[in-house]
């Protein structure tokens, strides 16, 4: 039973971390501060510049001061910057909270892995990651499904008001975690092929991914879609991956966690230029949602075999490279979307999501 409340804690945290990151993408529809292109470009970059400030040093200090309490300390601060982005004053404030939001949220992944890292042995790891990952799927499907239910009913605030409500049960459930330091951390880390690999690599397919998360909500109102079906299409997204995440441990431990991640991404790589189809927008949807969560258990047992007793730096390392990705997606996409429209978006995310696909497959050995 304690594994299974460590499982179910990690992941829940991490899930309010990624829901915090993606909830603005649809309540800004609803938000009456009336966000334009640019605003909310800002906004999301602002979240993933906090984030990546923080994710050396919660590497660092996740293998070096008990990780329940930065767990704990974390999502106090996810918290008190949901409830303040909740309260909707100005666009200025949202910039403010959005930043916050970033650098408490920022800690929890490199913290969690930690936690899993040190909780389970190897041949347990990949599968307790795989349970872990569900936060993923389930982040992305609620946010499709209730956001805009919450947004019409109650106004676009109370999501960030149930974010942040969350967060403070989370964040107290921590004091039962009995949590260890194991480091010997070094800087070398960051020399090591594997690590360089991960942190390249996987910067251009989260440039991407980012892209995708952030924008499909609306590149499905642009299509026709109504807010309801929209959110549907968004759940889509991810769907499928909660099945996929599951046996996504399985699948690494009988070919491995390279071809896990070079095959699947060359397929999510794809699939990303199908979206341009609209009359299989739903169909496509839900294959991406599949392959999608595979690759991300895939990208957290990498890191965690990859690191062993130092599995929190090299975490923080790598998602550092992964997440400073969101800073630059809003803006490069809202430049495509103005110029050019949606449709060359998705091919240039399928590229680099491709050249990522076989950067792990030549590197990653």
């Amino acid at each position: 039973m304690k594994k299974v409340f460590i499982i179910f804690l990690t992941s829940a945290s991490l899930f309010m971390s990624y829901f915090s990151r993606i909830a603005w993408s649809i309540v800004s529809v609803y938000s009456n501060l009336k966000p334009t292109e640019i605003e909310d470009s800002i906004i999301f970059s602002l979240f993933f510049v906090g984030y990546i400030l923080v994710q050396l040093p919660a590497g660092f200090l996740s293998d070096k001061v008990k990780p329940n309490i930065i767990a704990l300390i974390s999502l106090l601060g996810l918290s008190f910057s949901s409830f303040l982005s909740g309260l909707g004053i100005s666009i200025e404030v949202e910039y403010i909270a959005s930043f916050l939001m970033g650098l408490s949220a920022g800690w929890i992944y490199p913290v969690t892995i930690k936690i899993l890292s040190t909780s389970f042995d190897k041949n347990e790891l990949p599968v307790a990651i795989g349970y872990y990952s569900l936060a993923w799927p389930l982040s992305i499907v609620l946010a499709g499904l209730i956001l805009p239910i919450i947004s019409l009913s109650f106004g676009w605030n109370w999501s960030y008001y149930l974010i942040a409500l969350s967060s403070l049960v989370l964040a107290l459930s921590y004091l039962k975690v009995k949590s260890y330091t194991t480091s010997s951390t070094q800087f070398a880390i960051i020399k090591d092929k594997k690590v360089l690999t991960l942190a390249f690599s996987g910067f251009l397919f989260f440039l991407s991914y980012w892209v995708i998360t952030l924008y499909a909500y609306k590149y499905f109102l642009s299509i026709g879609l109504n807010p309801i079906i929209a959110g549907i299409a968004y759940s889509s997204l991810a769907l499928a991956g909660i099945p996929s995440t599951i046996i996504a441990g399985y699948i690494i431990s009988k070919i491995g966690v390279r071809n896990t991640l070079s095959f699947f991404e060359f397929i999510y790589g794809v699939l990303t230029a199908l979206l341009s189809i609209g009359n299989v927008i739903l169909i496509v949807s839900v294959l991406m949602g599949f392959v999608r969560f595979i690759i991300t258990p895939a990208n957290s047992s990498a890191v965690s075999l990859i690191g062993g007793r130092n599995a929190g730096s090299v975490s923080g390392f790598a998602n550092f490279f992964w997440q400073s990705s969101g800073i630059v997606a809003p803006f490069i996409a809202s430049i495509i979307i103005l110029n050019f429209g949606f449709l060359l978006l998705w091919i240039i995310c399928s590229i680099l999501i491709v050249v990522s696909s076989l950067i792990y497959y030549v590197l990653l050995r």
